[in-house]
């Protein structure tokens, strides 16, 4: 194996962790330049160095204010966009990078948190580090033709209405609050690929384009029928596919499945319930 070293990211490494990155999502420059923008701040990234290069990299976010219904708050961040040069896989030089962000992590948070991009990947994380699912989701996946029915209105809203109402019907109950970060960095994807806020008789819905999918990455209808939503989405965006993503304690999709992961600072107050919303992350 080759010998390697892990730091923290330094300017003239910018073009090295602009091609790792676009090597693994496949995302543009355009995209990875308002990432930057919003979250790649000094101690925001570190890499694994060996050859002279660096060869695999993660970033470091300020994460949300998780609120348990118990009163207590925690503290977190956000593990992200775990990215290893294909020559250099199969070396443990990625564990070594998402473990040295987690110790780095833990030394100011009580969570340390990572969204798993596919299924295969949960048991990687939960090996790497001992990490464990403290988010579930209800999430399914509709084709058009399963959206037939009476389709209600639906209002766009602005982003200051979405969150004063989100955290109207979420008041109570286990949720995760957003950053400033995040919440630019979603403002600029969806005016990027379309999307949007969306009401429906007081639900309400946050929307966003991937190609011929329309991504309903967080829907809140604790009374309503949620599908009478879904069908005023798609009558707003029309798409091929629909994923819809819910919390487990409202109405939604009947699958349930894990969501975000974290490895927990054993000196914090509290714990996330099994029934935590995370809502908005980049995955």
């Amino acid at each position: 194996m080759s010998d390697f070293i892990i730091r923290s990211w330094r300017q003239e490494d910018l073009p090295a962790l602009e091609k790792l990155w676009m090597d693994a999502f496949g995302d543009d420059a355009n995209y990875i330049h308002a990432f930057r923008g919003n979250f790649l701040q000094p101690d925001a990234c570190l890499v694994a160095e060996a050859d002279g290069k660096p060869v695999s990299a993660m970033y470091i976010l300020d994460g949300p204010i998780l609120f348990p219904p118990d009163g207590t708050s925690l503290s977190t961040a956000y593990t992200y966009a775990l990215a290893t040069d294909p020559a250099y896989r199969g070396r443990g030089i990625g564990t070594a990078v998402y473990r040295a962000c987690v110790d780095a992590a833990l030394q100011l948070v009580d969570a340390a948190c990572v969204l798993p991009s596919e299924k295969a990947l949960y048991s990687f994380y939960e090996k790497a580090n001992g990490s464990v699912p403290v988010s579930w989701a209800r999430e399914g996946v509709y084709d058009r033709k399963e959206l037939s029915g009476p389709i209600p209105r639906g209002d766009f809203i602005s982003a200051g209405e979405y969150y004063l109402r989100r955290k109207s019907l979420l008041r109570g109950l286990p949720y995760a609050v957003v950053t400033s970060r995040f919440l630019s960095m979603e403002a600029y994807h969806m005016k990027r690929f379309g999307g949007g806020y969306i009401s429906v008789d007081g639900d309400i819905a946050a929307v966003e384009m991937d190609g011929d999918t329309c991504r309903v990455i967080e829907l809140l209808a604790p009374e309503g029928d949620w599908m009478d939503v879904l069908r005023a989405i798609g009558a707003l965006f029309p798409a091929e596919k629909y994923l819809v993503r819910s919390p487990v304690f409202f109405p939604g999709p009947e699958t349930v499945r894990p969501f975000m992961m974290a490895s927990l600072n054993p000196d914090a107050i509290g714990q996330p319930p099994a029934d935590l919303w995370w809502g908005f992350a980049f995955d």
